[in-house]
C-alpha cells in the first residue's frame, strides 16, 4: 500500500505525483525502525535510467499536464541521508563499526553511486518537463581535503622501533640500499634531532600541495593526555603540537576535532576532548570558536548517539561517515547536508560531510588492496562523479601515511583534480 506526495506551482497548470511508501507503511502496522520497514531485496530497477528503486515501483505515467512517479523519491533519500537502516541492523565489525557489507547500498550494488543524487535528478527532469520555466540554483562544489592527525612520530626512525626496521631491510626486503637509508634517517632524527626529516612530518607538504591548488586543509587532532596506544603518540598539550598549531593556523588552514577511539559512544569524553582541544588551540594562537567540526577516530560511529554528542557539545559538521573498507557514497551523496535525528524524529543543526575516499581504504590489504594506479582511477572517478552532479567530495589522507615516492605523486595527482576550490573549510 502507498500514499502519495503531490507537488503544483501556484498560478501554472500541472501536477506531479510521487509515491510515498516509505512513510505510509507506518501508517499501516508497520513500527517505526523494524526490519519489516527496511527495503525488499532484490531491488527493482527503473530501467530507462537504470536507477535502483528503494521504495516504490518503476511506472511513470505522463499526461500533457501531470505525471505520477513509481519511485518514492522522498522516502528513499530519508532513508540514506538518515542513515535509517543503522538504527536497525546490528551487524558490526572488530571496531564496533556499521560495515559496507551490511548496508543496502552494498546488497543493492550501488555504493558507488550518488543515489540520492540520481533520485533528485529525476525529480528535476519533471518538475522542467512540467514548468519549462523553472531555474535550479547553481552550486559550487567544495573540495574538502582533511588529515587525521593519528601519530607525529615514525616510530621507526627511533630506539626500539629501528632495530625492526633495520632487519626487515635486511631479511624481508633483502635490501642493503634500503638498510644503509634507514640507518642515515635514524641519525637524523634520533641522534641529531632534525625533526623536519621524519617520514611523519609531511605537514608542510601537504599544505604546499593544497596551497597550489587554492585549497584549504583540514587537519583534525586527538585531544588527549595519557592516551591509550591506539588514540596516538602525542601529547595534545606539548609544545610540538603547540609548534605544529601555529604553523597550521598562520598558513589560513583549519584545525579540528579528532574524537578518541572509544569516544564516539559518550558523552562526557566528547565535552571534555573538545574543552581540550579549544583551549589548546587558544594557546596557539586560535579562536576556539573556530574549531567546527572533524571526525571520529578510525570512523567510529554509532547512528542515534555520535551525532548527537556532537550537536551537544556544540560543533557543527562531522566528516565521519564513509565505510573504512571501501570508497564511496555511504550517506548516497557527496554533498553536506543537515543530520536527522531519528529518535526523536526532528532535523537536528549538525552537518553530515559525507567521507569519499581515504587512502588507508585504497592500499589497506584487508579493504580494497589496491596498486597507486589503481586507487588513483576509483577515486578519480568517484571525484568525476561528484563533479556531475555539482557536489562536494572530501577525501582523507592520513600525515603518516607517505611511505613511498609513488604516495606523494597519488596525493598531488589528487589534489589537481580539484574541480572547483573550497573557500571555507569550516
Amino acid at each position: 500500500m502507498s500514499g502519495s506526495i503531490k507537488v503544483s506551482m501556484e498560478g501554472r497548470a500541472g501536477e506531479l505525483e510521487i509515491n510515498d511508501v516509505f512513510f505510509f507503511q507506518f501508517e499501516n502496522k508497520v513500527r517505526w525502525l523494524s526490519q519489516e520497514s527496511l527495503p525488499l531485496l532484490p531491488l527493482k530497477i527503473l530501467e530507462r535510467r537504470n536507477i535502483p528503486i528503494l521504495y516504490g515501483n518503476d511506472k511513470i505515467d505522463e499526461s500533457r499536464e501531470s505525471f505520477h512517479i513509481g519511485i518514492d523519491l522522498f522516502g528513499s533519500c530519508f532513508f540514506m541521508l538518515s542513515r535509517y537502516e543503522e538504527l536497525v541492523v546490528n551487524e558490526k565489525d572488530t571496531h564496533g563499526r556499521f560495515p559496507a557489507r551490511a548496508s543496502v547500498a552494498y546488497k543493492g550494488g550501488f555504493l558507488d553511486r550518488p543515489i540520492v543524487d540520481e533520485y533528485i535528478e529525476v525529480l528535476w527532469f519533471y518538475m522542467k518537463k512540467l514548468w519549462p520555466s523553472l531555474e535550479r540554483k547553481a552550486l559550487k562544489p567544495n573540495y574538502f581535503v582533511s588529515c587525521d592527525v593519528d601519530f607525529i612520530q615514525d616510530r621507526g626512525v627511533r630506539f626500539p622501533g629501528i632495530i625492526n626496521r633495520l632487519g626487515g631491510d635486511l631479511i624481508k626486503r633483502k635490501s642493503f640500499k634500503q638498510f644503509l637509508g634507514s640507518l642515515k634517517l635514524f641519525y637524523t632524527v634520533s641522534i641529531l634531532k632534525n625533526k623536519t626529516q621524519d617520514p611523519f612530518n609531511t605537514f608542510n607538504f601537504m599544505m604546499d600541495v593544497c596551497e597550489s591548488n587554492n585549497l584549504k586543509m583540514a587537519f583534525y587532532f586527538i585531544p588527549r593526555n595519557n592516551k591509550l596506544p591506539i588514540d596516538g603518540d602525542y601529547d595534545i598539550e606539548s609544545d610540538e603540537i603547540l609548534e605544529l598549531m601555529r604553523n597550521i593556523i598562520a598558513r589560513g588552514h583549519e584545525v579540528g576535532y579528532h574524537a578518541s577511539y572509544y569516544s564516539y559512544s559518550d558523552l562526557e569524553v566528547t565535552r571534555k576532548e573538545v574543552a581540550l582541544l579549544r583551549k589548546v588551540f587558544k594557546k596557539a594562537g586560535g579562536n576556539p570558536e573556530d574549531i567546527k567540526g572533524g571526525r571520529q577516530h578510525y570512523l567510529r560511529w554509532e547512528t542515534g548517539i555520535t551525532e548527537k554528542n556532537w550537536e551537544t557539545v556544540g560543533l557543527e559538521y562531522d566528516s565521519t561517515l564513509g565505510f573504512a573498507e571501501t570508497v564511496g557514497f555511504r550517506c548516497g551523496t557527496g554533498q553536506e547536508y543537515n543530520f536527522y535525528d531519528s529518535h526523536e524524529r526532528k532535523p537536528m543543526k549538525l552537518r553530515i560531510r559525507p567521507l569519499l575516499a581515504m587512502e588507508v581504504s585504497v592500499f589497506n590489504l584487508n579493504y580494497m588492496g589496491l596498486s597507486h594506479e589503481e586507487a588513483f582511477l576509483i577515486i578519480e572517478k568517484t571525484k568525476n562523479t561528484t563533479e556531475k552532479y555539482r557536489h562536494d567530495f572530501s577525501l582523507l589522507w592520513h600525515n603518516s601515511s607517505f611511505n613511498l615516492k609513488k604516495d606523494f605523486e597519488l596525493y598531488q595527482k589528487l589534489l589537481f583534480l580539484k574541480g572547483a576550490p573550497n573557500i571555507d573549510a569550516s
